[in-house]
């Protein structure tokens, strides 16, 4: 999927019908990280994944914020934690887990990757913001895809 097709395909905040992902996206997915939550984010990372951040590109800074904007509005432990992917699971009993994915439509192979994990029973909501890729299990929540701007 191009960029193009995507913002031609994505919705906005104004379409979302979940109670849950319209706050997520409110207060998480689009908030942005002030000086102090960034300074505070680059304390809490391990050296070699702070010096990867330093080094990324926009794209791949975005990932590393999504990963610590979840953790620290759900207050989530790190699973697993990856330059590609993060496992996060819940600190609230009602969330389960979730998956973020960096650059999901980077090339074919990772859009396959994606389709495929999309389609996987372990996660019942994905959330497509074209660099970043969110997979979560809820059992409040009904299988569902968002593509989001």
């Amino acid at each position: 999927m191009t960029r193009l097709e995507y913002w031609i395909n994505s919705q906005t905040q104004y379409r979302i019908h979940s109670p849950f992902v319209f706050e997520m996206y409110r207060k998480v997915l689009f908030a942005r990280l002030d000086k102090e939550l960034r300074t505070r984010m680059l304390s809490l990372m391990p050296d070699e994944m702070r010096l990867h951040y330093q080094q990324a590109d926009w794209r791949e800074r975005k990932y590393h914020e999504m990963v610590y904007k979840l953790k620290d509005h759900y207050g989530m432990q790190t699973v697993c934690y990856d330059a590609d992917e993060t496992v996060l699971r819940g600190g609230e009993p009602e969330f389960g887990t979730l998956k973020v994915v960096c650059r999901p439509h980077r090339c074919r192979a990772r859009e396959l990757r994606w389709q495929a994990q999309q389609g996987n029973s372990k996660y019942n909501v994905s959330i497509d913001l074209f660099d970043v890729g969110l997979l979560m299990r809820q059992d409040k929540l009904h299988n569902q895809h968002f593509l989001l701007r």
